[in-house]
């Protein structure tokens, strides 16, 4: 598996493995070489979270060939495979207690683990999105795996139809999947920075009168609106937003993109109350133009295709309910941030980050998904 930067997630031939500053690492010259050339390109945050190939036992998780459903079924066959590997990826086979992290911990049967501070029993699988799940977890792994291979995903009825198990189930699994996918969604992203709004909801044009009326009667027609952001050449952010006034747009703008970066919008008239944080530039949508004559660089151009791929997230679904919109709009980030990785190593990439992860089936139907903190860096 190749190593995925903290930022930009790019490919370079280092596997991973935590480098502290008590690591003592044996490289190769050619891989010495490679780590002096990723610290002096890379911006991690913070440093000392870099992660680094070494010969240590998450090696050996990383290193499963699961480059085809096929394959992964021959790796996952058991609970006890998937929950094994889990405990090589997260804990590098040293359990850590997720209600005292510094606390000392005892190996009972069965997988379980005690933490001494707390008397609290726990596994692998505590307080993420597969705690207290009846599903094997086999499935889960290839559940995770087709999401991430399919560029339009996978839709409930599929699952249902496929692993023998109910629509609802289905539903609530890819749900808890989308949910943990949001780690990627709130990063501030900086360099050059397109940005643009999006509204999701049926055409009026289409609706029986009546219905049209009282959309007409509703907060924005009836309709979400979304913000999108995305760097050029990394990562993206797509998140739902109350309106589309010109204090939430700017908002937005200063809690995703860091100040003195570029930032490139169409001509929507709320920009110009935007605060000289940033080097402005914006295309005349409202007249045709879609890139500037005078400077071909000032375009909106990849904030579309980010938008393409929340359209053909949709598609996959059907109907996507205004409830979970954010959800839906996690995934598709999720799909475009990784979308340089193979979906093996974006298996990995997500299965590292699902501590915390855990959301009751009560929690979905509510749309009470969780909301992640970008101070809180996340591995690798």
């Amino acid at each position: 598996m190749t190593a995925l930067k903290r930022k930009r997630k790019n490919i370079v031939n280092i596997k991973i493995t935590d480098l502290s500053s008590d690591s003592k690492l044996i490289l190769s010259a050619q891989d010495q070489k490679k780590y002096n050339k990723i610290f002096k390109k890379g911006n991690f945050y913070p440093l000392n979270r870099l992660y680094i190939s070494v010969n240590m036992s998450i090696e050996n998780a990383l290193s499963k060939n699961f480059k085809s459903l096929k394959e992964l079924r021959a790796v996952f066959k058991t609970n006890e495979d998937c929950k094994n590997f889990l405990e090589e990826l997260i804990w590098d086979g040293i359990p850590v207690s997720p209600y005292d992290k510094t606390s000392k911990v005892y190996k009972c049967r069965d997988g379980w683990y005690k933490c001494k501070n707390t008397g609290k029993e726990f596994n692998i699988l505590t307080g993420s999105l597969f705690q207290g799940t009846k599903i094997e977890l086999p499935i889960w792994f290839e559940i995770i795996f087709r999401l991430n291979s399919n560029r339009r995903g996978l839709n409930s009825y599929t699952i249902s139809r496929e692993y023998g198990i109910t629509q609802t189930t289905a539903w609530y699994m890819l749900q808890k999947i989308r949910n943990a996918m949001g780690f990627e969604n709130h990063q501030e992203l900086k360099g050059t920075v397109e940005g643009d709004e999006y509204t999701e909801g049926g055409s009026h044009k289409n609706m029986h009168y009546d219905k049209k009326l009282e959309a007409k009667k509703k907060l924005n027609q009836g309709k979400k609106p979304l913000q999108g952001f995305v760097e050029r050449g990394g990562n993206a952010v797509i998140r739902v937003i109350p309106d589309i006034t010109e204090n939430t747009i700017n908002a937005g703008i200063l809690r995703y993109v860091k100040t003195k970066s570029t930032f490139y919008s169409d001509d929507n008239p709320s920009y110009q109350k935007l605060p000289p944080y940033y080097i402005r530039g914006s295309v005349v949508h409202s007249k045709g133009n879609y890139v500037d004559k005078d400077n071909p660089d000032i375009h909106t151009n990849t904030i579309e295709s980010v938008w393409a791929t929340f359209e053909r997230t949709k598609e996959t679904y059907i109907h996507v309910s205004q409830k979970h919109l954010q959800n839906y709009a996690n995934e598709a980030v999720f799909r475009y941030n990784t979308r340089k990785m193979k979906a093996e190593n974006a298996c990995i990439w997500f299965l590292l980050d699902i501590e915390g992860t855990h959301i009751t089936w009560r929690d979905i139907r509510n749309a009470r998904y969780k909301l992640y903190n970008r101070a809180k860096a996340r591995a690798a």
